[in-house]
């Protein structure tokens, strides 16, 4: 059997661990983009409502924000197995 050459499987290896860390930042940067896109949709969804004086609708949309907040944190936070 042929044995592969330590220097190519090391700089493979080398490769493998930077693109890892690309896909990562990628992911981070991606969930904080969604992230502020919930945030920024309830907000004008607040403003409109509010124009508007329903209240009610105001806490409903207000919880629903919160709601998504806290599972997209709880998402982002979470014990990786």
């Amino acid at each position: 059997m042929n044995d592969p050459d330590p220097n190519r499987q090391r700089e493979l290896d080398e490769i493998l661990l930077a693109l890892d860390k690309r896909v990562r930042r990628l992911t981070v940067t991606v969930v904080l983009l969604v992230l502020a896109v919930f945030l920024l949709t309830a907000a004008v969804f607040g403003s409109l409502v509010n124009y508007y004086d329903g209240d009610p609708m105001l806490f409903g949309g207000a919880s629903v924000g919160g709601v998504l907040l806290g599972f997209a944190f709880g998402w982002f936070a979470r014990k990786r197995a």
